[in-house]
């Protein structure tokens, strides 16, 4: 036999200090009663033996109940155990170019936006947050603490990685380590960009996605119009002098997709994320993330609790005699 909750076991010492109180209790009323009756204290005092008993009675019923709390366990019992949700992995783009401002207020506003919102539809799934630009950092293990992801996620900016740039396939890369030792049957990855792949090996990745099963669902952030690149109060430019402009390139990322037989969305609607995850994440999340026998000991903490019960009745049964 062993204890659920052997934390407790110094609990244990309460019912014999409460009998020896009550014990001592009685035969102090019993020593006064003799001083004032005399010679005809036996008479008296007839329900002295009953009272040493409903002691012993109401000692036993509490170490017993006592017992009850520590949950006694003993023979083992297989249960199935089953968890029901989805592991998603959002690559967030903190480049600068997520700065520009063709979405309102910006893409990189507009991005955390709908991650927000998907954390809170995305009741019982796990969320991770990779964020890249010329590298990706993993900020936000798989959790089912929403309210940490969307703060985590609201505080990512271009300072969040060291290198600047924007590489697509180191994006994936971490996700993809994220995601280690997974099937990919209950495993997705969202990546929030605006396409700008610099290193240009974003395909290869997410061909290495399709072999382990893991699909790639993109959200693309900004216009074909594009915009200029906040820097410092001015606009970036570049080496030429020029002002910088930075355009969405859905083409890349409706490759990577479909690559791995996931979708595309525009991020131009209010909330892109949340069709995705209606319609292609949630019929995941309806089968079972985990399923797996665990044979542990069987917890039998009615029987002493019973047994406690039956010695209290007993206990009120002598009380009520001894009033009679």
């Amino acid at each position: 036999m062993s204890w659920i909750q052997p934390e407790a076991l110094p609990v244990l010492i309460v019912a014999p200090l409460a009998g020896l109180l009550l014990w001592t209790l009685d035969r102090r009323r019993t020593r006064r009663l003799a001083r004032i009756a005399g010679p005809r204290v036996s008479t008296l005092a007839s329900g002295f033996g009953t009272g040493h008993r409903r002691t012993l009675l109401f000692s036993a019923a509490l170490l017993l109940a006592l017992v009850a709390i520590l949950q006694p366990a003993w023979g083992m019992a297989t249960r199935t155990v089953e968890q029901r949700g989805v592991d998603i992995v959002a690559c967030l783009d903190v480049s600068r170019s997520m700065l520009a401002q063709d979405l309102q207020p910006s893409r990189l506003a507009r991005a955390k936006r709908a991650l927000a919102a998907l954390a809170e539809r995305a009741h019982g799934d796990r969320l991770g947050l990779v964020v890249f630009a010329g590298e990706a950092r993993h900020i936000v293990p798989l959790t089912r603490d929403r309210h940490s992801f969307v703060e985590l996620a609201e505080a990512a900016g271009p300072l969040s990685v060291a290198r600047g740039g924007s590489d697509l396939g180191a994006a994936l890369r971490g996700a993809l380590d994220a995601l280690e030792g997974r099937s990919g049957e209950h495993e997705v990855i969202l990546l929030l960009t605006d396409g700008e792949d610099h290193e240009g090996r974003a395909l290869r990745v997410a061909e290495t996605c399709k072999e382990r099963g893991i699909t790639v669902h993109c959200a693309g952030f900004g216009t074909q119009l594009g915009g200029k690149i906040p820097d410092a109060g001015a606009f970036l430019r570049d080496r030429a002098g020029r002002e910088v402009v930075s355009t969405l390139d859905p083409t890349t990322l409706r490759r990577i997709a479909a690559a791995t037989g996931g979708d595309y969305v525009d991020a131009e609607q209010p909330y892109p994320l949340i069709e995705v995850y209606e319609q292609r994440i949630l019929p995941m999340a309806r089968k079972a993330f985990e399923a797996e026998e665990r044979r542990s000991k069987e917890n039998h903490y009615q029987w002493p609790l019973l047994a406690a019960f039956l010695f209290w009745m007993v206990d009120l049964c002598l009380g009520d005699r001894r009033r009679r």
